[in-house]
């Protein structure tokens, strides 16, 4: 049908799409497929009744299949869902899209309409895109014609497939190379539908507690967290007497153009780490505006499952909703994640991940020795000079403060006043530690400018594995080309760990920027995680390159016991004191409760 589908290197290539109902948080119900074959144009449709009596797919599957689809993680759901073991490669068009546009405004929508519309695809658009998608979520029953009109619906969206495929590799011709980083990029996507159909367990029964008992529990919140700063009245944040208190405790805080505070999340959160005296403060006020506890994703089965959203972000990292998902919110909040009886939990991190990357690419050897050392916050100090050879983390703790805060600052372009405020010292100060910075890692330094001067300049920057990012000046921060290919190695670090996972059998729940979070029987929590580790040291080493690698950290938790974030500990403490005064509930929780979790989702 189309030329340069024709010529990809498949026996079969598949159109197919799924149409599917169900809430938030639970396994999604099946309600139709449609498959196309893109070389001979056959088209075969299939409803819920015909599906479910299926144990195997009804098309091919193998190495040389391909399998086209818009957002492939949906698909991927639908598969297990309907436990079919299906071995085949994937294109996944949102992704590709993503990647060939990443940067450039004309091409709004990330939808799949958006995308048909970005190539002059238009007449291929489905019609009534809202209504029949309400249709379908009504769950049923329908009438023949209703069937009839949604497996059409399905049929719309597979049947442009194609044309959107040939469309994208014209734009960007598909050498070998292209084509693996795009199946990359697949196997990535059915990383990703493996672990949305797993999910985080979650304590469902804290969870309906703390729902039931919220609004008083808030009220009581704020006069419990307020006590120590007194900007509050009537329940409501007061700039004026916030502002009072900051002049009583000499912070300086950012201001903007107009004068006023700078009263943004992203704000309180950057000065919440430099002053720690405002994060309770933070964290009322994320917790107060921003977390909807009903929102929280989570089914019947006590498994909290949400869209992670991968290739979002300009870098390509996953944006999973800061509502729905249970790390996207206030830090206290993941307190309500807790293995079920006999299962255990495992945050499997790389340490100081960014520094190891802007090391290796850039082939600053004095960087990379610093990260190498273990802490490259002192290392840093002592091979600028600014402390002496042999001091520690003990005995130069102010230096290496002052020094972490223009370590991981220059990642991002921090100015001197932005230093000056993280590490609480004079601007003339914090200038003299970027120059002393600058200096210690010239290196490091040119490969960083050049990759900022080559962005504004609107050419492409591009990943080791092909995501790139083009943009004119002005349609994004100049300080994104800066920080850029830290992250988006990152991101490609991160893809990588999670293909090799799942793809060797170890249960991953969810991806957490630079971290993943790993499920096991505690009989073999230990081995599995040595397991997880291998697969991110590779990860790691095919990104870095040179046989270097970032180190791996891990955290278990064994049930009874829950997960916590350090950071949250203090809230999630005043919110289990709060609701036992509301409610009685037992502020130490016994081991039954997380009596309403069923098993874990297991990958076929």
């Amino acid at each position: 049908m189309y030329q340069e589908v024709a010529d990809l290197p498949f026996r079969r290539i598949y159109g197919l799409d799924f149409e599917y109902s169900g809430a938030d948080g639970e396994i999604p119900t099946i309600v139709c497929l449609v498959i196309q074959d893109l070389r001979s144009g056959d088209i075969s449709r299939y409803w819920q009744d015909d599906l479910s009596a299926m144990t195997t797919p009804p098309f091919e599957t193998g190495e040389d299949i391909a399998l086209v689809t818009y957002f492939a993680p949906a698909e991927v759901q639908s598969l297990l869902t309907l436990s079919w073991e299906v071995e085949a490669s994937i294109i996944d068009l949102f992704a590709e899209f993503r990647c060939i546009t990443n940067g450039d405004p004309r091409a709004g929508k990330k939808s799949l309409i958006g995308a048909l519309r970005f190539f002059g695809l238009d007449h291929l658009a489905p019609e009534d895109k809202d209504a029949m998608r309400d249709m379908i979520l009504s769950e049923g029953p329908w009438t023949e014609d209703q069937r009839e009109a949604i497996l059409d619906y399905c049929q719309q969206d597979v049947v442009a497939l194609g044309p959107l495929l040939e469309a994208i590799i014209n734009q960007n011709p598909w050498t070998e190379l292209r084509l693996n980083q795009a199946l990359l990029r697949g196997r990535y996507t059915k990383a990703v539908g493996f672990m949305q159909h797993n999910g985080v367990p979650i304590d469902l029964s804290l969870l309906d507690s703390l729902n039931t008992n919220w609004e008083a529990i808030k009220t009581q919140l704020i006069t419990s967290v307020d006590a120590q700063y007194g900007v509050y009245v009537e329940g409501s944040f007061n700039e004026a007497l916030f502002e009072s208190y900051l002049a009583r405790e000499s912070i300086p805080w950012p201001r903007l153009d107009s004068g006023r505070l700078s009263l943004d999340r992203n704000t309180f959160s950057n000065m919440s780490k430099h002053y720690p005296l405002v994060q309770p403060l933070h964290e009322l006020r994320k917790t107060l505006s921003g977390l909807k506890l009903n929102k929280l994703a989570v089914g019947y089965d006590g498994r909290n499952r949400t869209l992670l959203s991968p290739f979002a972000a300009k870098t390509g990292r996953n944006q999973p909703s800061t509502t729905k998902f249970v790390f996207g919110s206030a830090k206290w909040i993941r307190g309500l994640i807790k293995p079920i009886d006999g299962m255990a939990l495992a945050y499997c991190d790389w340490s100081s991940q960014e520094i190891a990357i802007a090391a290796a690419l850039s082939r600053d050897e004095l960087l990379w020795d610093a990260y190498e050392s273990g802490d490259p916050y002192i290392a840093f100090a002592i091979q600028a000079g600014i402390a002496p050879p042999g001091a520690t983390k003990e005995t130069h703790k102010d230096i290496r403060n002052r020094c972490k805060s223009v370590v991981l600052g220059t990642n991002y372009g921090m100015t001197s006043y932005g230093v000056a405020q993280a590490a609480k010292i004079h601007e003339l100060e914090a200038k003299s530690l970027l120059q002393k910075h600058r200096e210690t890692y010239r290196t490091f330094w040119a490969w960083a400018d050049n990759n900022k001067d080559i962005g504004l300049l609107g050419l492409k920057l591009e990943t080791c594995f092909g995501w790139t990012i083009q943009a004119k000046a002005g349609d994004v921060k100049a300080n994104t080309f800066l920080n850029w290919p830290m992250q988006a190695h990152g991101a490609e670090m991160m893809r990588l760990a999670c293909i090799l996972a799942v793809e060797r059998a170890i249960r991953l729940c969810a991806p957490i920027h630079d971290a993943l979070l790993l499920e096991a029987p505690i009989s073999q929590i230990d081995a599995e995680v040595s397991r997880l580790k291998a697969c991110m040291f590779e990860a790691s080493e095919a990104v870095l390159g040179d046989g270097r690698a970032c180190r791996v950290d891990a955290d278990i938790v064994r049930y009874p016991d829950r997960y916590m974030d350090e950071d949250g500990q203090d809230m999630w403490d005043q919110i289990m004191r709060l609701l036992k005064q509301t409610e009685g509930y037992p502020t130490r929780f016994s081991r039954d409760t997380c009596a309403r979790s069923a098993e874990p989702y297991l990958y076929p």
